[in-house]
């Protein structure tokens, strides 16, 4: 057995070791802000937004632009925003496009996939804390229409981190903070098809997206989650 192939060995069986397997998802994602800047409400909600399709697109949310630019399949940061009911809109090019209203309650952390049509209704994830500052959190989205059930695999694909996860589906983990090679193949299957690379910290929780790239082929975007800069009123970009 060589080094390398120990090395790897030891990295999955350090992600898995504490598996809280179906622990839901995150809240305490890394800030963009500053130091001195006010903090957002004990009542806030958290959304973020990831557009398939066309891009990029500026996404408004009240008649406020609060993103630009954001690319298709890349989800954006955290917004900070008032519990209640929401009206988010996108556009390209300035020209108004897919819009949903999505009712958001205090403390929630929501992702709200556009990933069908003009007047197809998104897919609202709904994001949980990671409570443990020791630990990382690892969630997966699998937002590509065209495949079917999908496992994550890591390293050398011994160990599957997700199992049989469906299209509109997310699935979240406790894991130990490592630097681990992911990648998806067909459910039960090893065949590679797309991967992405993760370094964690403790305490950090991180997304792992399956979408549809070029040719709608299968991509895999790792990334950690982060909240946008807090100011103390609603961001217009």
């Amino acid at each position: 057995m060589t080094h390398h192939f120990r090395r790897r060995r030891s990295l999955v069986c350090a992600l898995l070791a504490s598996g809280a397997a179906g622990m839901p998802i995150l809240a305490a994602a890394q800030s963009t802000g500053l130091l001195y800047d006010p903090q957002p409400p004990a009542d806030s909600a958290y959304v973020r937004v990831i557009a398939l399709g066309a891009g990029p697109v500026d996404v408004s949310v009240a008649g406020v632009k609060r993103i630009k630019g954001l690319a298709a399949g890349e989800p954006s940061e955290y917004m900070v925003l008032a519990a209640g009911k929401h009206q988010f809109e996108l556009s390209v090019n300035g020209k108004p496009g897919r819009r949903a209203a999505v009712n958001v309650q205090s403390g929630r952390v929501l992702t709200i996939a556009f990933a069908g049509a003009e007047g197809d209704a998104p897919i609202v994830f709904e994001d949980r804390a990671n409570t443990n500052k020791l630990k990382a959190v690892l969630a997966v989205y699998h937002l590509h229409a065209k495949s079917g059930a999908l496992d994550l695999l890591a390293g050398d694909g011994s160990t599957r981190v997700f199992q049989n996860v469906a299209y509109g589906s997310s699935s979240a983990l406790s894991v130990n903070p490592v630097s681990v090679d992911v990648f998806a193949a067909a459910a039960g299957d090893k065949a590679k098809l797309a991967s992405a690379s993760l370094a964690m910290a403790p305490g950090g929780t991180y997304s792992l997206f399956l979408v549809p790239g070029p040719k709608n082929a299968l991509e895999l975007h790792a990334l950690t989650n982060r909240i946008e800069r807090y100011t103390g009123s609603p961001k217009s970009s």
